[in-house]
């Protein structure tokens, strides 16, 4: 019988990564393979790489052809991290109740909506990631695979920063909205429905639209405008634009409505409104405090001014002022009701400027007394400070000074004003005082169309 030694055929795979071997034991009285030569045949071969020992000892104690066994396997390179999007802003946040020091509970504060400004970072592309590199199973490297990308989809409101092009910004001021993985930045915050326990206070940077009414004891605050579509009730709405009620504002004289323009409002009863221009209404204002930086307007067709104190800078115009029950109804014209405030603030930022002003020459006055019994000289580093606490003190004076000639040209606005005046395009009522300036004028009677306005120096009706 023929006599052959065990053999063995090494095969390579075409990308160098699997090596694997066909067996053929020995005949007969025939050699066998030991590990070793197997193991010096791969070396021979420059294989080096993720040597599988076992399938080798297996070969090697086997007396049966064994066929496409693994001999070496390379190592894989790895998948690289995938691209992500880091947020500059709390994604999926939800409004929780704010739990005070003493630790109840005020379900009115759930949170700020979550918003941006012009120019803010809101997310960044971080790109994806090369693997770790692996080798074949001759030891040669293969480069690691790059992570899945992904593309910037910009939404509304947003732009890719200029020096980073993996950088989005917003392009202007409103809410941040993520909308199917789409961020977007809205300059109106739609509310469809009741401002109450179930939204919270609502602050915002941009424009706030309501559709439903603002509960009492609520807040709504933004820096554009405000649009309700239902009833305000004794709550706080304030607003950097216009605000624009389309039902009324009523309630137990505990609400204010302030505008830095105009309000425009379909009634108000027991109420106060500020605006910093004109308050418009539509129908009636009933016992209410009303304060305008131009004018107070209340033309409709039923509109009139019955009870409370209208105070405008030009004037109050209303098809009625008063009513048949003569209730007492005060309007005060050519004083802009912002006037004592804004006096009382300025006054009050004179005085904390003085009361600097008065320290820094008290440490002036003792560094000179230092440098005098000292023989006319200090160390370098008070004399830093006595340079530095002189300048000062030459700022602190001329801040003095423009506040003061502020409070002058205030109260010199104030004397000059003449213009104003009062219309009741139908009629005005009993008990209705009129004050123009420093003039006053009582009416006591019945009347039809008439014009309240300065004639030589006094308050004088004239019919219109």
């Amino acid at each position: 019988m023929a006599v052959s030694d065990a053999t063995i055929e090494v095969i390579v795979d075409d990308n160098k990564m699997k090596v694997t071997a066909n067996y053929f034991p020995p005949k007969n009285i025939g050699n066998p393979l030991s590990e070793e030569d197997v193991i010096a045949k791969l070396s021979s071969m420059k294989i080096n790489t993720g040597i599988k020992q076992d399938n080798i000892k297996s070969i090697c104690a086997s007396d049966e052809i064994m066929r496409n066994i693994i001999l070496a396997e390379g190592i894989p390179p790895e998948v690289g991290k995938k691209a992500r999007f880091e947020y500059c802003f709390e994604l999926n946040s939800i409004n929780k109740a704010n739990v005070r020091e003493d630790g109840s509970v005020d379900f009115r504060d759930l949170g700020e909506i979550s918003s941006a400004t012009e120019g803010e970072e809101l997310f960044r592309r971080i790109p994806p990631a090369v693997g770790e590199p692996g080798k074949d199973g001759f030891g040669g490297e293969i480069p690691g695979i790059l992570g899945n990308d992904l593309n910037i989809v910009l939404g509304k409101g947003t732009e890719i920063d200029e020096k980073d092009t993996n950088l989005v910004r917003s392009t202007q001021n409103g809410e941040i909205i993520v909308r199917n993985g789409t961020v977007e930045v809205i300059d109106v915050h739609n509310i469809k429905g009741d401002v109450d326990y179930s939204t919270g206070n609502v602050k915002f940077n941009g424009s706030i639209k309501i559709l439903g009414n603002v509960k009492a004891g609520f807040k709504v605050s933004a820096e554009g405008d405000i649009i309700i579509t239902g009833n305000v009730e004794d709550a706080e709405v304030t607003g950097e634009n216009d605000i624009t009620i389309m039902g009324g504002f009523t309630g137990n004289g505990d609400g204010v409505v302030q505008a830095a323009r105009d309000v425009f409002v379909k009634f108000v009863e027991n109420q106060n409104i500020e605006a910093a221009r004109d308050i418009i209404i539509s129908g009636q204002a009933y016992h209410s405090h009303l304060r305008a930086g131009r004018s107070i307007e209340a033309t409709g067709p039923k509109s009139m001014i019955v009870g409370g104190l209208c105070e405008a800078k030009t004037s109050v115009i209303s098809s009625k002022i008063g009513s048949d029950a003569a209730v007492a109804t005060k309007i005060i014209i050519g004083v802009d009701p912002k006037f004592a405030e804004v006096r009382k603030a300025i006054e009050k930022e004179i005085k904390q400027i003085n009361e600097s002003k008065e320290k820094i020459s008290k440490s002036i006055q003792f560094l000179k007394r230092q440098k005098i019994d000292s023989g006319g000289k200090l160390p370098p580093d008070k004399t830093l400070l006595l340079q530095k606490l002189e300048k000062i003190k030459v700022t602190v004076v001329d801040q003095i000074e423009k506040l003061q000639k502020k409070v002058e040209d205030l109260i010199k606005e104030q004397k000059e004003m003449k213009e104003g005046f009062a219309i009741a395009k139908k009629a005005v009522y009993p008990k209705i005082q009129v004050v123009i300036g420093r003039q006053s004028l009582f009416n006591n009677d019945t009347l039809g169309p008439s014009k309240f306005e300065l004639f030589k120096g006094e308050v004088v009706r004239f019919s219109k």
